[in-house]
């Protein structure tokens, strides 16, 4: 009889939250927040709302008419729900609580799959979701339509390990670039950003501060270039290095780079990609593929708005609906913990999708499913 058999899948996957880790502030918070309630205390209220996101319900009153099944009930600890209380208790939850939460668990994946230069990117980028002008107007973007955007950092270890490491969320009209510098933190890391990014003065302090960056440049930046860089082998899986150089960027009466590298390639559709970096450390074919791994934030951000509840938002305040975000990260970060401490390469969705069929069941019902032998 193996260690897992004791739980049901939930509450093994819940089980990676540790409330008795929390800082004594937010445990103050959380005492706070359970003195207005005995019914939904605070990790009620949490294991509901993540039950909610990970199943796709699309509002509070389905989520009330989830508890006609027992199984749930007996999970969370409580026989029926209204609507409303959810709702407020949704809007009274704290954002400084959740983001330790999903930081906790952050560090846990760090412990378990330890990240470096040499050994991770750090993916950033940022996705809008949409919302309906008339019910969120907080939610400053065009004047027929309102929405928030998400800006995340994702942690790339390789092609089936990713994680969203850290994050903000804004209205949708903020500029990229203004929150991309809360998102840059660790020293030698390697940051890959698409040309959105893309601006002399950054990158030249994200280099001399110590971070590695690999981005496109733009179809009118400025090149000049000082020396050519042999290319060993330059045919590719999917296209072709046309060169490697060192460059200076910008011009003219404008502002000048530092020395950074220019890997321009041609891809099998016959387009011109020129990837800039201040990696001079490995070859141009590496490059190429750091900047091909931006597109696991891609497919990060479509799990995201295709397999959990985060284009549909159960609350119209700003703290409801900030919170809901906050709960579909925290919910793939726990799915994620999974995977790792199982050394699984299936993908999140795979485990997500079994889940829902096996929550109520023994975890090792789960689990065993992955198993190589199984």
């Amino acid at each position: 009889m193996d260690k897992y058999n004791k739980k049901t899948s939930f509450q093994k996957w819940f089980s990676s939250i540790n409330f008795s880790e929390l800082s004594k502030e937010a445990k103050t918070t959380i005492e706070n927040f359970n003195y207005y309630s005995k019914k939904l205390d605070f990790e009620t209220t949490i294991k509901v709302l993540l039950y909610a996101v990970y199943e796709e319900l699309p509002s509070y009153r389905e989520i009330s008419r989830s508890f006609m099944d027992k199984r749930l009930c007996k999970e969370v600890g409580i026989d029926s729900l209204h609507p409303s209380s959810l709702s407020r208790r949704t809007t009274d939850t704290s954002q400084e609580v959740l983001m330790e939460i999903f930081t906790n668990l952050v560090r846990e994946i760090s412990k378990q799959r330890p990240s470096s230069k040499t050994s991770s990117l750090q993916i950033i980028d940022s996705t809008t979701i949409p919302l309906n002008k008339t019910w969120f107007p907080w939610a400053k973007f065009r004047k027929t339509k309102s929405g928030i955007k998400l800006h995340l950092n994702l942690c790339y270890l390789d092609k089936n390990n990713q994680y969203p490491e850290s994050f903000s969320i804004t209205n949708a009209e903020e500029h990229d670039r203004n929150q991309f510098e809360l998102l840059v933190n660790k020293a030698e890391a390697t940051y890959v950003v698409d040309r959105g990014y893309f601006d002399y003065k950054l990158l030249d302090r994200l280099h001399n501060d110590g971070y590695f960056f690999v981005t496109r440049t733009k179809s009118n930046t400025r090149i000049t270039v000082l020396d050519q860089i042999p290319v060993d082998s330059p045919e590719m899986s999917d296209g072709k290095i046309i060169s490697d150089q060192q460059v200076l960027l910008g011009g003219g009466v404008g502002y000048v780079t530092e020395r950074f590298r220019l890997v321009t390639i041609l891809t099998k559709g016959q387009k011109l990609l020129r990837i800039v970096t201040n990696r001079f450390d490995v070859s141009a074919k590496k490059i190429a593929d750091m900047y091909q791994a931006r597109w696991q934030i891609e497919l990060f951000f479509k799990h995201l708005k295709q397999n959990l509840t985060i284009k549909k938002l159960y609350s119209q305040s700003e703290q409801g609906a900030i919170n809901q975000v906050m709960l579909t990260l925290i919910a793939t970060l726990l799915t994620y913990l999974i995977k790792i401490k199982l050394g699984l390469t299936v993908t999140l969705f795979q485990m997500k999708r079994s889940f829902h069929y096996l929550m109520f069941e023994p975890s090792e019902c789960w689990l065993e499913k992955y198993k190589p032998n199984g």
